[in-house]
């Protein structure tokens, strides 16, 4: 399953006619567009129903409303998903996790949070966010998507070494807590500002983790917003811990000419068509090698052994700042040296195909 946020800002007939916008959308199973400006769609898409709408607010004096958001959903998924909840400035749908093959359902929230104007609202806005959060979690999965104006450059969105007690000792930890999965995030964007350490707060409260800069097609952390300004990053997509193992990837697509913000995506794995691969397509691995607890010291014993020293100081006379066509020859050695460390250090167990139903030949029949 694709999902899809794009913060359009603006959205007009004129963008549903783009063979651009239709290209960039309609390969997505569910489409958000948010900051539309809109009280209705100007459209329809192609295979999508009908958009869930949440409506912009009105400004107080003169001015276009801001925010709204458009949910397009592909037809086949529509006695998948159903509308459970929406406010000014999100909405809560719900995928009914058997379709996933998933123990649970999955509660898939849109939202638009708009630019920082005074510290109370914007913690009364991620206090309303955080409540949410807590009571789907409760039944469920949840993944979070939308533009939160917000900058988490350099913050984490775990808590470091909850599962040692060590360090709790007024309060230790509970037998039944799950600690929190420490996993590095990449972003390009290194600023921060309010709404990111509320965001990443909500996170360590919460266990849900940020996607982005984690998985394949957004290693680095892109930028998602574009101006004459500069370039940060303030899009992003949410998981609860428990679904990290069901993403695929998740993109942040190339700025274009119909928008300020980049539109994100996310790839969740259905279990339910991998069910349907031939396994006689898979191939068979040759052996598992056997990790041991002293398999780190005989690691380390092994490439302080005289050859492998003399091995890398060699290689290492070889370098040259100037000259960079012996690059490959260099790494292919050094993989080597660590290579025959490490077959050292563990012990590899090969796989045997037994083979069933053999013919017995006796000597002189055939």
């Amino acid at each position: 399953m694709n999902i899809a946020y794009w913060n359009i800002h603006g959205l007009n007939e004129d963008k549903f006619q783009d063979d651009l916008f239709i290209e960039n959308v309609c390969k997505y199973d569910i489409v958000c567009f948010a900051e539309t400006m809109l009280r209705e769609s100007p459209g329809n898409l192609p295979g999508f129903t009908s958009p869930y709408i949440v409506k912009p607010i009105k400004a107080k004096k003169r001015g276009r409303p801001s925010g709204g958001m458009l949910i397009f959903i592909k037809a086949k998924f529509k006695n998948v998903i159903s509308e459970i909840k929406q406010n000014n400035f999100s909405i809560w749908l719900k995928i009914d996790g058997t379709f996933l093959n998933l123990e649970k359902n999955i509660f898939l929230c849109f939202t638009y949070i708009k630019p920082y104007i005074n510290k109370d609202i914007s913690e009364l806005t991620f206090t309303k966010m955080e409540n949410d959060i807590s009571f789907f979690l409760s039944k469920g999965e949840v993944i979070l998507s939308g533009d939160f104006n917000a900058r988490t450059g350099g913050l984490n969105d775990f808590i470091q070494n909850d599962g040692v007690n060590d360090n709790f000792t007024d309060c230790p930890v509970p037998e039944d807590y799950t600690p929190d999965l420490p996993l590095e995030r990449n972003q390009l964007d290194q600023k921060n500002n309010l709404h990111g350490n509320l965001l990443v707060n909500i996170c360590k409260s919460s266990q849900m983790r940020i996607v982005n800069g984690r998985f394949l097609g957004d290693s680095l952390g892109y930028f998602t917003f574009y101006n004459s300004n500069g370039k940060s990053t303030v899009d992003y997509m949410l998981t609860s811990q428990n679904l990290f193992y069901t993403i695929n990837n998740f993109m942040v697509k190339p700025p274009t000419d119909l928008s300020d913000h980049c539109l994100i995506a996310l790839n969740i794995f259905n279990y339910k068509n991998s069910k349907e691969i031939d396994k006689e397509e898979l191939w068979s691995l040759p052996g598992t090698f056997k990790w041991a607890d002293q398999s780190k010291d005989i690691y380390i014993d092994a490439l302080l052994e005289e050859n492998s020293v003399e091995d890398i100081l060699s290689l290492n006379k070889l370098i040259d700042d100037n000259n960079f066509n012996d690059i490959d020859f260099l790494v292919t050695k050094t993989n080597e040296i660590y290579l025959e460390a490490a077959k050292k250090s563990v012990s590899f167990k090969a796989n045997f195909k037994k083979i069933h139903n053999a013919k017995t030949y006796k000597k002189g029949k055939t």
